[in-house]
């Protein structure tokens, strides 16, 4: 299994929530090969800021997110970096090796002109057999997704 970040961008946070939903049920659907790691939603505003979207829906509240994923947060345009520290309970180190590993791929960019403002992105790290699954679900809500291997490597 590949240990991936999956990021899913929508233009409205309803689509994001419903495939947060799914993307966790997924984990439960015997021969998915899916196994959920961490994740969050974020949204970006009219000023271009990131921030994590807070709701009793939030399929993903009171989970711990990775340092891998919290390391793309900040890549991607938004907090400050200290708040990814307080958010991730993670040190400094561990966010700026997250964003080392990641920082070469060109999905980063991609992702960064795909999130304009008032786009919300369901942020997932996960092992996955097969990319499928996911991908069905996203395209479902109407979103497009970006994938990347967790060590740097684009998948």
């Amino acid at each position: 299994m590949a240990d991936n970040i999956i990021v899913a961008i929508f233009n409205s946070a309803s689509p994001a929530y419903e495939t947060a939903k799914a993307i966790m049920d997924l984990k439960d659907v015997p021969g998915s090969g899916f196994k959920f790691k961490s994740g969050i939603i974020v949204g970006k505003d009219a000023n271009g800021n990131i921030s994590v979207l807070e709701s009793n829906s939030h399929p993903f509240q009171g989970m711990k997110v990775g340092a891998v994923v919290g390391g793309l947060i900040g890549l991607i345009g938004g907090a400050p970096i200290a708040a990814i520290g307080a958010l991730l309970g993670s040190t400094m180190g561990a966010i700026g090796s997250a964003g080392a590993a990641i920082l070469s791929s060109a999905n980063v960019t991609s992702i960064k002109k795909a999130m304009q403002p008032g786009t919300v992105a369901v942020i997932v790290e996960a092992e996955e057999h097969n990319p499928k699954g996911v991908d069905d679900i996203v395209a479902g809500q109407g979103g497009c997704v970006y994938r990347q291997a967790a060590r740097g490597a684009i998948g």
